[in-house]
């Protein structure tokens, strides 16, 4: 009978599923996304940190979670709607991209992280950072390392909609309309402003919608600002 054990397992949703029971989706370190049918009366919330078992008569079933409650992160922020919003959302956009039972260590430990940098006054770019990490989870990450078009690897100023390569600002001005706004902060340690984050959020959006959510983001991202 398969069975496997995780600590600290991330509540990315809860689908009701007859009478006191629920279709759980958590995202673990070894097996990445995994679903699993939990029975109760109240589910976890989105974003809460559990103790989970999970348990099927074979492995292709849905199988059973069994989960103790450890901390719950939208309890200490409930009068945040900014960071109530941005949590929501990236639980949300976990539980519609990745796929299920890959492990996924890597991201795992940078959305843990993020638990943390959400209660940090630019929790916002720390946001922004963790789509960049999960377009580059899902195999379409933005190449910021230099300029596609040979130009100077220092002022890059555009990302290619095609490629998801930077271009320079020399290179990229006779075509900046087909380009997409590179903010700096995205690919050199300087500060950002509010119109640096909307610009940001728009060029990770674009990726996630051409690639990975068929034209959808959460409804929770609008508010992101």
């Amino acid at each position: 009978m398969p069975e496997f054990k995780t600590e600290n397992a991330i509540v990315l949703g809860a689908k009701a599923l007859g009478e006191n029971a629920f279709v759980l989706s958590l995202l673990t370190s070894e097996n990445g996304r995994h679903l699993g049918v939990i029975k109760c009366k109240n589910p976890p919330q989105i974003g809460d940190i559990v103790h989970a078992r999970w348990k099927a008569r074979l492995s292709e079933q849905m199988g059973t979670f069994y989960i103790e409650n450890v901390h719950s992160t939208a309890a200490s922020i409930l009068d945040d709607m900014g960071r109530l919003n941005c949590l929501s959302c990236l639980c949300e956009l976990l539980n519609m991209t990745l796929p299920e039972r890959q492990p996924q260590e890597k991201l795992y430990e940078k959305v843990s992280l993020f638990f943390n940098n959400l209660f940090e006054e630019n929790y916002l770019i720390h946001y922004i950072f963790l789509e960049k990490d999960l377009l580059a989870a899902l195999g379409f990450g933005l190449d910021l390392s230099g300029c596609a078009g040979g130009g100077n690897n220092n002022d890059l100023a555009y990302v290619s909609p095609k490629t998801g390569r930077a271009v320079s600002r020399e290179k990229g001005l006779p075509y900046h309309k087909q380009l997409l706004p590179l903010p700096s902060f995205l690919w050199k340690d300087i500060t950002a402003d509010s119109n640096d984050i909307q610009q940001a959020l728009h060029l990770t959006g674009y990726f996630l919608r051409q690639h990975t959510l068929n034209g959808r983001l959460p409804n929770s991202r609008q508010f992101l600002k």
